[in-house]
């Protein structure tokens, strides 16, 4: 995956690490749609700068549509945005959030998340599996949430990396 447009969930979790430049690292280029980084602004007026300080990622205003209308019905604006323009360009997809990741997969995309995120970059040997592992386990201790199950699916695969 050389590109991937992003919902707002896992650039939260990479702020708090302070580890957004690792989506530079994993990507080519992350496309955010503007709901997204409203959403980002809305969390923490100060990360704008940091965002637009980061050489791939871009932002993209999307123009309203029936695929966008629809989806926004059933989700958060940033989810609807980024759900929307992975569609409209055929790309994969980094979100996180149930309801958005299943309607994602229903569309037929690739859909990863933080968690896969942290997993890419072990096998792009960005990171070290012990290293994606403390910052999996720091995020989650900043207050991103994953069942304990899923947690546990997690730690097998970061250490099969």
């Amino acid at each position: 995956m050389k590109v991937i447009v992003s919902d707002t969930t896992s650039l939260i979790a990479l702020e708090g690490l302070q580890a957004l430049d690792l989506l530079c690292a994993v990507f080519d280029s992350i496309l955010i749609p503007h709901a997204v980084l409203n959403e980002l602004v809305a969390g923490s007026p100060d990360i704008i700068h940091k965002i637009k300080a980061i050489a791939c990622i871009e932002i993209i205003r999307l123009e309203p549509s029936e695929q966008l209308s629809s989806l926004q019905f059933v989700l958060d604006a940033g989810e609807a945005e980024a759900i929307t323009l992975a569609l409209e360009r055929q790309l994969p997809i980094l979100i996180d959030e149930r309801k958005g990741r299943a309607i994602a997969q229903q569309k037929r995309l690739i859909v990863t998340g933080f968690a896969g995120l942290l997993l890419l970059a072990i096998r792009k040997n960005v990171l070290q599996p012990v290293s994606a592992q403390a910052l999996f386990d720091q995020a989650i201790r900043n207050g991103f949430r994953m069942s304990d199950k899923l947690y546990q699916q997690v730690l097998v695969a970061y250490r099969v990396g």
